[in-house]
């Protein structure tokens, strides 16, 4: 037919069949249907689950038996760790995932009659080296080489952080890092056959962390590719918003696994002034605590204020910040569990600000799906928010380790956008602004021409 192939492999699962998705797995299948969406291009991908096993002409699910590996220690989907795995299974892992790569790959060029012109590999971890391994294959059986384009989340650079500092042995042993390193995915002295033609990532910040843990590949070939959000979910409703009071009387809390706790309405008795939303999972960088310590102090104030929690992790971590939040005595604070995009857009829709508190956000895709929906943030200065996040979106608070500091900060913040009426003053521009500079198209689109520009180098 002669359009542009592009295969995608996936680390994290999409979000289908009641299995919720990560950010790096939203993001996957996002580029999936850009790429799609352009004139002259086809993209194929593979994702893992243990759950899903449904197949398109375009995508094919890895089956799992186990959880999807993971890099660090909470996952809203997997808590099955990399470093948990001994050798012999890792080594399964890359070869059955290679097969199956291959294996398909070879069916579609048999069927379409066109050869691949791009392989991107999500994560600078396995999926990197087992398309590297698929790649070489391919060229010494005598087929045109294709170019390989890591793109890097932020997960694994902080997997190889952890290892480099040796404060914690036990969870992180000095293992993975000298993998790659043998492996030399990113030795561009090796030459190209070794591994990757070119890397993306999703912030300034990102870019930085990769180039401290592989100084060996040229920064030239390192392209900055700010994320885009699904502009078919997350977009500005009004009318959900004018009438929130309805909208949210029909949403339920969600308890912890085993709980006793029943679910309840997010209608309390005499009705709110105004909402604050958070999503995200349960993680101790993304620093929740401090959002809920905040909330006790803006609760007391005079405004009857809703704090409303989406997001998940181990049952241990619900667990504790459900406890925090008794213990604070807090009682206009929801947690209302993993929800699929459309719910999320809803909740950003019905907030007048969303509060994102993440140490280093490696991008912060959360912060552009609720600006889409005409809701200014509020975040912490570190991260890839440093990148997008303006006076005139919202503001990021001075970043700090003392987490009661923190909250401190988070509640002057949102008692400030409160007061000056943020929802309506910055709501607008911050929707603007997200639609005209992270829509999914044009990411994809001039990443394809970094790509085009670096790989004929």
């Amino acid at each position: 037919m002669g359009d542009r192939l592009i295969f995608q492999l996936g680390t994290n699962n999409w979000q289908r069949d009641g299995e919720f998705a990560p950010g790096s797995g939203i993001l996957h299948e996002a580029h999936h249907t850009a790429y799609n969406d352009l004139p002259g291009v086809r993209c194929y991908s593979v994702f893992p689950s243990r759950v899903q096993r449904w197949r398109t002409d375009d995508v094919r699910v890895f089956p799992l038996e186990h959880d999807i590996p993971i890099c660090e220690s909470i996952s809203p989907v997997s808590s099955y760790r990399w470093h948990a795995m001994d050798p012999d299974e890792v080594d399964a892992y890359r070869a059955r995932l290679t097969a199956f790569v291959t294996e398909w790959i070879d069916e579609i060029e048999a069927s379409t009659g066109d050869e691949f012109g791009l392989a991107i590999a999500h994560h600078a971890f396995m999926n990197a080296v087992v398309m590297r391994d698929v790649i070489r294959a391919r060229t010494a059986a005598g087929r045109p080489r294709m170019p390989l384009l890591d793109f890097a989340h932020g997960t694994e650079l902080k997997m190889y952080v952890h290892e480099q500092r040796g404060d914690n042995p036990a969870e992180f042993p000095w293992r993975f890092l000298p993998f790659m390193q043998q492996e030399k995915i990113f030795d561009w002295s090796a030459g190209p056959e070794h591994g990757v033609d070119v890397v993306a990532s999703i912030s300034s910040e990102q870019i930085e962390a990769f180039s401290a843990v592989f100084p060996e590949f040229p920064r030239e070939r390192m392209v900055l590719s700010h994320n885009g959000y699904n502009q078919h979910a997350f977009f500005p409703a009004p009318e959900l918003y004018a009438d929130r009071a309805q909208v949210l009387a029909g949403v339920t809390t969600q308890p912890p696994a085993g709980s006793e706790q029943a679910p309840e309405a997010v209608a309390p008795e005499g009705g709110f002034d105004a909402v604050v939303a958070f999503v995200g999972k349960f993680a101790d960088w993304k620093r929740l605590d401090a959002l809920l310590r905040a909330a006790a102090s803006y609760e007391r104030g005079g405004r009857r204020v809703l704090t409303l929690v989406a997001g998940s992790g181990p049952v241990e971590e619900q667990v504790k910040m459900h406890d925090l939040a008794a213990s604070l005595g807090l009682e206009r604070t929801y947690f209302l569990g993993p929800r699929q995009q459309e719910e999320l857009a809803t909740v950003f829709a019905c907030a007048d600000v969303g509060v994102f508190p993440s140490y280093r956000e490696p991008f912060g895709l959360v912060f552009l799906e609720c600006m889409a929906c005409e809701t200014p943030v509020i975040g912490a200065d570190s991260g890839g928010p440093r990148d997008f996040v303006t006076d005139e979106v919202g503001t990021l608070v001075p970043e700090t380790d003392d987490r009661q500091e923190l909250a401190d900060s988070l509640a002057a913040a949102v008692t400030r956008a409160l007061d000056e009426g943020w929802k309506q003053s910055k709501g607008p521009e911050a929707a603007r602004y997200a639609r005209e500079r992270f829509s999914v198209v044009t990411q994809v689109s001039d990443l394809l021409g970094e790509v085009d520009r670096l790989a004929g180098d």
